[in-house]
């Protein structure tokens, strides 16, 4: 059997680490568009690095229909950061193969012109400075190439 003493001081190590645990550091929640010219970026990555002096990790989300969120788990804190967002283009699956016979230049020359018409744009990336100084939950970023 175990003294009341020891139950008491059970009971408050468990509510202080319970307190510890479930008010510990969280970090701002950013959230908003990214757009180019006008137009939502489709599907893409955004990073926000944290400039010289600043004590926040990086945070990095995806970029969806030109939405983005940087929830709290992320840890990022106030301060000002270098964003960038680089936008991913998908690649088409391949509806077919090509087979070429060797010493054949003629059917390489065509391979290669439709394979270089098949290929995706390349990534494009773009950056901006940011001061965060709290929580926002409508920022909108805006690029121009």
């Amino acid at each position: 059997m175990t003294s009341p003493s020891y139950r008491l001081f059970t009971t408050f190590m468990l509510c202080t680490m319970c307190t510890i645990v479930a008010c510990g550091p969280s970090g701002i929640t950013l959230s908003g568009t990214v757009d180019i010219d006008g137009t939502p970026v489709e599907k893409g990555k955004l990073s926000l690095v944290p400039k010289s002096g600043v004590d926040s990790p990086t945070a990095m989300t995806p970029i969806i229909n030109g939405q983005f969120t940087v929830p709290p788990t992320s840890q990022l804190r106030e301060g000002q950061f270098d964003v960038r967002v680089v936008v991913t283009a998908d690649r088409a699956p391949k509806t077919e193969l090509t087979f070429l016979q060797p010493n054949n230049k003629a059917a390489m020359g065509t391979a290669l012109s439709q394979a270089l018409k098949d290929a995706p744009p390349a990534e494009e990336s773009f950056t901006m400075d940011l001061d965060v100084s709290g929580s926002t939950e409508e920022l909108t970023l805006s690029f121009i190439r």
